[in-house]
């Protein structure tokens, strides 16, 4: 029996409306932020796909240095058209084909040094 239904992470930011709109431009929708119960944007969570992302306010002195930025990796089915669509809408991504570890991946970071990669195994 499969007890595990999903896993979320949660990204640091200490510029939440930034990093939103970056992943509203990568396609994801901000369906729900703290702004419905304080004044104040701390907290959001961002969906694509029925996959969620959860960004979390983080002090400038709390963020991870640009050289130990948080990582998340996004597996999908098919690498090239998101390569493509992300291409198009002006990220430059960077591709690794052929991996030891068996997988074909891009990435990038977002405004506040979170590494997004984006997986294929390949076949």
């Amino acid at each position: 029996m499969k007890n595990f239904k999903n896993i979320s992470p949660v990204l640091p930011a200490n510029d939440i409306e930034g990093e939103i709109e970056f992943f509203e431009k990568l396609g994801f929708t901000n369906v729900y932020d703290s702004l419905n119960y304080s004044d104040k944007l701390d907290y959001a969570v961002l969906s694509r796909d029925g996959q969620f992302i959860h960004i979390q306010f983080q002090f400038e002195e709390d963020m991870p240095s640009k050289n130990a930025a948080q990582q998340i990796k996004i597996w999908v089915e098919n690498l090239d058209i998101l390569q493509k669509e992300f291409e198009e809408s002006g990220f430059q991504t960077t591709r690794r084909n052929n991996t030891p570890w068996g997988t074909h991946e891009f990435g990038f970071y977002s405004p506040n040094h979170n590494a997004v990669i984006f997986v294929r195994e390949t076949e």
